[in-house]
């Protein structure tokens, strides 16, 4: 028997790569930031694009970037999602961002150097 790898939802077709705010970063804020959207029946397109919670710093930059998504919606009603953004902050060289699943992304970036050091 062979599996059908159709999971029971949309699939994501395409995003821009997300970014990590600079200003987030310069102020060393992190953390996930929860948006919730809407797909209208048989559209790929997301509305409704809204940070449910997250740090203010990164909310717009997750928002923006939700609005991007483009799927293959095969369902004729509508529907609403949640996905989470975690932003984080590394000490060495990040790994690149992370679509596990349209669910939970990583957006990864290098410490920010202190501004003086000995």
């Amino acid at each position: 028997m062979g599996m059908a790898a159709e999971a029971d939802e949309p699939e994501l077709l395409s995003a821009n790569i997300p970014f990590y705010p600079p200003l987030a970063r310069q102020a060393r804020v992190y953390g996930t930031v929860k948006v919730t959207f809407t797909l209208p029946a048989d559209a790929g397109e997301p509305i409704n694009v809204e940070a449910a919670s997250g740090h203010p710093m990164l909310k717009p930059a997750a928002v923006e970037n939700v609005k991007t998504w483009r799927f293959r919606n095969p369902y004729a009603v509508e529907r609403r999602y949640e996905t989470v953004l975690d932003y984080r902050l590394l000490e060495t060289e990040p790994q690149p961002v992370t679509f596990e699943s349209f669910h939970h992304v990583e957006i990864v970036t290098l410490k920010p150097r202190p501004l003086y050091s000995r």
